[in-house]
């Protein structure tokens, strides 16, 4: 994600910190939800891991100031960060967590990386979510776009 997004975000997490301080945002947020190991032949697991990208921003950035765009509030722009497309080509735009997964899975997964599929379906879904604020540096509020997928792979068990 950072080779996608590069400074487009203040910071990127391996994990969910809950509490997130508002000169952190809009931050971005990887975790693994699930890991699901299956005995496979020849000496080999199977796994499914289930991976969530979180695109995090101040939904309190809404309502400061005087000159609010209403058709570009947070909601709009964490869309646009997760799935926006080119409007020609209808493909999902390279800078979008979607078009990164995408591109991943079909360009980045080698085979010398153990990857068998990324990604065969994708759950996104957007919405308000109070977070723990621990005092008024910590955002309370944030509007989020939650991409879910999985990654296949076998381990050798020797």
């Amino acid at each position: 994600m950072k080779d996608t997004f590069g400074e487009k975000f203040k910071i990127y997490y391996d994990g969910d910190p809950e509490a997130i301080p508002t000169f952190n945002l809009p931050c971005l947020i990887v975790t693994q939800t699930t890991s699901e190991v299956t005995e496979s032949a020849m000496n080999e697991d199977d796994v499914t891991d289930e991976i969530t990208v979180k695109v995090v921003l101040n939904k309190r950035d809404d309502f400061s100031g005087d000159k609010v765009d209403p058709l570009n509030l947070t909601d709009k722009k964490i869309r646009d960060l997760v799935m926006m497309r080119d409007v020609k080509t209808r493909q999902y735009d390279d800078r979008t967590v979607v078009g990164a997964i995408r591109k991943y899975g079909v360009d980045g997964a080698r085979q010398d990386e153990g990857v068998d599929g990324v990604a065969p379906s994708l759950r996104i879904e957007f919405g308000i979510n109070p977070r723990p604020a621990a005092d008024a540096d910590y955002a309370d509020l944030t509007s989020e776009g939650h991409v879910t997928f999985s990654i296949q792979y076998s381990l050798d068990t020797d």
